[in-house]
């Protein structure tokens, strides 16, 4: 009996590398939209810290209208840097799209040669079975014959 051999396992070992490519690829892009969002949360958290010091002076008296400038500004370039980020973030949308279409249309194709191979080891299995049988077939036959012999 023949091993099963997929005669176009180099293309599917093709399409499995091409997949995880654009896996990859994606990540990358992913990771980088991560950290502008980790990024904006930071901001967000620090301008919140710093509006709770701020009102703590304030109820106490214990502020400037130096600092009360330094606040407002920190708070201004903050949200600045929050809305950069979310443009960016946003800039990157059709860049992921692309991706994961390719992404998908990269699985389809690397599917469609699995189906193949997938029917095509079936169709051994078959083939092998048979082969097993016929040949199980032949020596219950001969064993059929020899004991019929020998009681004749």
């Amino acid at each position: 009996m023949k091993k099963f051999k997929f005669k176009l396992q180099t293309l599917l070992n093709i399409r499995e590398a091409r997949e995880r490519e654009i896996q990859y690829e994606l990540a990358r892009i992913l990771s980088v939209q991560n950290r502008e969002r980790e990024r904006q949360a930071e901001l967000r958290r620090r301008i919140e810290e710093q509006k709770s010091l701020f009102g703590e002076r304030l109820k106490r008296g214990a502020f400037s209208s130096g600092e009360a400038i330094l606040f407002e500004r920190f708070v201004d370039v903050s949200l600045r840097a929050i809305d950069t980020a979310e443009e960016r973030i946003r800039g990157m949308e059709p860049q992921i799209q692309e991706v994961r279409s390719r992404l998908v249309e990269a699985s389809r194709a690397r599917k469609v040669v699995e189906k193949l191979r997938d029917r095509k080891q079936a169709q051994h299995a078959y083939e092998v079975n048979r082969e097993l049988n016929k040949e199980n077939d032949e020596t219950n036959q001969k064993i059929y014959a020899m004991r019929k012999r020998e009681s004749a």
